[in-house]
Formats: structure tokens, C-alpha cells, sequence
């Protein structure tokens, strides 16, 4: 339901959201949460501190690359891994489980609402973006 709340106002009103901060806002309150639920857990603070926004044109350049080399490929906006691609150059993703080799239904887990747009070649293809 909240997906669908978020979809149906994004839909309404996000063209006319103009502040861009409360995006920033919002993350800022979220990072701050997972780190007092850190320090809750006795966990040491972080010596170097990340975000994936300070870091958006290396990955662009990498997900590019990895289209380059023919193991994805893009769909309707989205960029689809080709594990088919990747299986048969170098062995399976999932070597930490190999077992869920070919389970749709954790993929689809992983993925959420993307995994039902129907815009992947192959249901056993994993969304990058």
C-alpha cells in the first residue's frame, strides 16, 4: 500500500516540488536513525563515512562498461544484468548461495516493483538501475 501511496503522489505533485533540500532532508533523518540504532547496538562508529550520491558518474561510467562488455543491457529506462552473459564466461553469481541459482521468486524479493514491469529479456535478469 505505501508503494502505491508513493507512487500515486509522486504521479500528483512531484513535478511541482520545487525544494529540492527535503530529498536531502529526508535521507539526512534516515542516516541519522540507522546510526543511533547502531550506537543501540554497540556498533563503533564509522572511520569513513560514504554516500552512493558522491559517487553517481563513477558508477554510471562503470554500469556503461558493464553494458560495453555485453553483460547488460537497457530496457525501457532500466539496465538489466545478462547473468546468462555472465554464467557463461565466468561460472554463477550466486556463490554465496549457490542454490538460489534460478530462484525467480527471491530475484523478484530483490528486486520489488521492477521485477514486474516486464522490460527484461529474461526473467532471470537482475535490474542494475
Amino acid at each position: 500500500l505505501s508503494l502505491s501511496l508513493s507512487l500515486s503522489l509522486s504521479n500528483r505533485f512531484g513535478a511541482g516540488v520545487t525544494d529540492h533540500s527535503i530529498f536531502a532532508a529526508l535521507s539526512q533523518h534516515w542516516e541519522s536513525e540507522f546510526h543511533k540504532d547502531m550506537k543501540a547496538l554497540n556498533v563503533l562508529d564509522p572511520t569513513c563515512l560514504t554516500r552512493v550520491t558522491d559517487y553517481v558518474p563513477e558508477i554510471i561510467a562503470y554500469v556503461e562498461r558493464i553494458i560495453t562488455n555485453g553483460y547488460a543491457y537497457e530496457s525501457n529506462g532500466s539496465v538489466y544484468f545478462d547473468s546468462s552473459a555472465w554464467r557463461g564466461d565466468r561460472g554463477y553469481l550466486a556463490k554465496l548461495r549457490p542454490e538460489s541459482v534460478g530462484d525467480l521468486d527471491m530475484l523478484a524479493e530483490g528486486e520489488g516493483k521492477l521485477s514486474g514491469l516486464n522490460t527484461k529479456e529474461k526473467r532471470n535478469q537482475v535490474c542494475l538501475s
